[in-house]
């Protein structure tokens, strides 16, 4: 009877994976180490996550979009703990612990880099004043029955949204008279193409929504008054916005 052969180790026999681990731990330990070692050592380290702060700010700055301050929370506090985290590496200068001030320089990249794509979201997604582009703004001495056309021209690619808010002002033309204002009211209805859509019925200071295409360049509503006879009334647009729904 042969003697039995000793078993030699395969490919997938948990020695050679045990190795294989250990490879990859020496590996994530020698990378560590690097980042750290620069993090405490090099002169760039100190001023990098700072100067990224300030870059991103700046260029938030330049290219800001108009709209309410509200959108902007989620930026504005991430690039405050950007400016704050990068501020505190600065000021350290010979930290007892080298894993205080590796965290300050990742926390600052971070925040930096999610405030930027936080800021890049509203840019592109966000609501935007379009107020003073509404033509005609207002109009004037209007009667039961009578119909105009709001036009705002969208700039394309910088304005390019798939809602459009109209916020109306129904005031009585006679102020010294007798009010017509709670029994008025103003049908809009927009008018992609020439091709009527489903109208909406506003108050003094209600406010519409309309869907608009990811093509269109000139939106187009047609208001018309109602209210009783003999009242003349004034109507104008006290804010309109696009926005992505």
């Amino acid at each position: 009877m042969s003697p039995r052969r000793p078993h030699r180790p395969g490919p997938g026999d948990t020695q050679n994976t045990t190795t294989a681990q250990g490879d990859y731990s020496i590996a994530a330990g020698s990378i560590r180490n690097v980042i750290v070692r620069w993090a405490m050592q090099h002169p760039s380290a100190r001023w990098l996550p700072l100067i990224l702060a300030c870059a991103g700010l700046i260029l938030a700055g330049t290219a800001w979009p108009d709209g309410p301050a509200a959108q902007y929370v989620l930026w504005g506090i991430l690039t405050a703990l950007a400016l704050a985290t990068a501020a505190a590496r600065v000021l350290v200068q010979r930290p007892r612990d080298a894993r205080i001030v590796a965290a300050l320089s990742l926390v600052s990249v971070l925040a930096t880099v999610g405030g930027w794509l936080a800021f890049r979201s509203v840019a592109t997604h966000g609501e935007i004043d379009v107020t003073g582009k509404v033509a005609p703004l207002a109009q004037r001495s209007l009667t039961n029955g009578a119909r105009y056309t709001l036009t705002l021209d969208i700039d394309a690619p910088k304005e390019s949204r798939n809602t459009l808010r109209l916020t109306l002002a129904i005031d009585d033309h006679d102020r010294n008279g007798p009010t017509c204002r709670p029994d008025s009211s103003a049908e809009l209805t927009l008018l992609p193409s020439g091709d009527m859509t489903r109208p909406a019925t506003v108050r003094h200071g209600g406010t519409a929504e309309f869907p608009l295409g990811a093509q269109v360049r000139t939106a187009r509503v047609s208001v018309e008054l109602t209210t009783a006879p003999g009242c003349r009334l004034d109507i104008r647009t006290t804010h309109a916005a696009l926005y992505d729904k």
